[in-house]
């Protein structure tokens, strides 16, 4: 049997991820840590080691039921959409079941990223939101989590791919992710596969670290 990622398979991963992202100009301080999930998830700790925040969170939590629930749901998702076996497909539909493989990880990141979870971390009512406008140097991290997801190029990734307004091409013999205007058809952003993998990653263990180290400690009995 295949042990779980530890979180050190996780730091290599994530961190060769934000690597490329911070080549544009994306979370370059997140990029620049050792350990990019563990002091992530470290800084989720230290917000529910604190009594009273822990108790702020939960009460927000279950005031928007809907934040955790969603996450849960997801993460059920990618449990399953993580193990397809697309290089087991035959050719010639290997190539579609790989991006078959891509979309079902990136989607329901990126709809999640624009919906619940997103605003737990941007709207102006939320904690954490209120927490890292005046404390982000002691949660760099997450205050760098935030600002990711609130990019421009991250914006136009994910409703590219939210409102399935997007499709693959190649240039210069690489494959890229193309988004477009949902309305206008108008082309928006065009990003490497290693690039849109490392928007998704990033967001992945943001969720996962809120979920596991701040969530179950604040709202245990969602």
């Amino acid at each position: 049997m295949t042990s779980a990622p530890q979180p050190t398979d996780k730091d290599e991963l994530l961190g060769q991820l934000l690597q490329v992202l911070a080549a544009r100009g994306l979370a370059r301080r997140w990029a620049d840590s050792a350990s990019p999930y563990s002091e992530l998830a470290s800084e989720c700790r230290l917000l529910s080691a604190d009594p009273p925040l822990r108790r702020e969170f939960g009460d927000y939590l279950r005031a928007n039921p809907i934040i955790q629930q969603t996450v849960h749901s997801l993460l059920s998702h990618l449990m399953m959409a993580s193990h397809g076996r697309w290089h087991d497909v035959p050719f010639p539909g290997r190539l579609i079941a790989r991006h078959g493989s891509m979309i079902g990880r990136w989607l329901p990141t990126f709809l999640i990223i624009d919906g619940p979870l997103g605003r737990f971390l941007r709207r102006s009512d939320s904690p954490l939101n209120v927490l890292l406008r005046t404390q982000h140097a002691r949660y760099p991290l997450l205050a760098q989590a935030r600002d990711l997801f609130n990019h421009d190029l991250f914006r136009r990734v994910r409703n590219g791919v939210g409102h399935w307004s997007f499709t693959f091409e190649h240039q210069d013999s690489a494959e890229q992710l193309v988004c477009f205007d949902w309305d206008s058809g108008e082309r928006t952003a065009a990003i490497s596969i290693l690039e849109a993998e490392g928007l998704h990653v990033a967001s992945f263990c943001t969720i996962e670290c809120l979920d596991h180290e701040l969530f179950n400690h604040a709202n245990p009995s969602a």
